[in-house]
């Protein structure tokens, strides 16, 4: 089974809203975490998280708790039906995720059919690498990880918050099709308003 859901912005329109509450009925989902880690020092004050909890209590999930992986035991994670890979630093985030054992649980989770929501960071590792990543933004990768492998639990490779990031930076559109170009890697561009939904081998863009 694979159940995932990957965002760039959270549940940032109602049709995101309402498929990730289709997910959440169909399973019977009370449960859900969000994994922290992501945000080295706010972890779960940032205001972000705090949304993205409120967001899967209005959707009648009974209990939604944080995670640092970083920190705690990665072990707690099944205990829920629903994990919350949420926003950040993707090299933060992969490296405890590795380093806490927290990727082979989520694999064990994703194959027995538990839901996994990512936004941003949380989609970029969820799939196959984060070369991207490194290859954008190497100054990130504060620990010097060479293996750049992801959770590969997709293999959808995201560059979250496209639009934006091209206001920042005009040239992001060019340095992305040359990295396509170089690796023969196809990169799915979301914007903000924007998801993919994945069950097993059906994969369905929102937008």
């Amino acid at each position: 089974m694979n159940k995932l859901l990957l965002t760039a912005y959270g549940f940032s329109t109602p049709k995101i809203i309402n498929v990730a509450h289709k997910m959440i009925q169909e399973n019977k989902i009370t449960k859900a975490c969000i994994i922290s880690t992501s945000w080295p020092k706010e972890k779960e004050k940032h205001p972000q998280m705090q949304k993205i909890k409120n967001d899967l209590l209005s959707m009648n999930i009974q209990q939604v708790d944080f995670l640092d992986v970083e920190f705690e035991d990665a072990n707690k994670l099944f205990d829920y039906g629903l994990i919350f890979l949420n926003g950040g630093y993707p090299f933060y985030l992969l490296h405890f995720i590795k380093k806490s054992g927290a990727d082979q649980i989520l694999k064990r989770i994703n194959q027995n059919g538990g839901l996994i929501f990512g936004l941003s960071a949380g989609s970029i590792i969820l799939g196959p690498s984060i070369a991207l990543m490194q290859y954008l933004y190497p100054e990130d990768n504060h620990f010097n990880d060479s293996n750049l492998d992801g959770l590969n639990l997709t293999d959808i490779h995201v560059y979250p918050h496209f639009k934006e990031m091209l206001t920042r930076d005009p040239t992001i559109k060019d340095k992305i099709n040359k990295y396509e170009n170089e690796t023969g890697i196809n990169i799915t561009r979301l914007n903000n308003d924007q998801a993919l939904a994945v069950n097993n081998d059906t994969q369905t863009f929102l937008d």
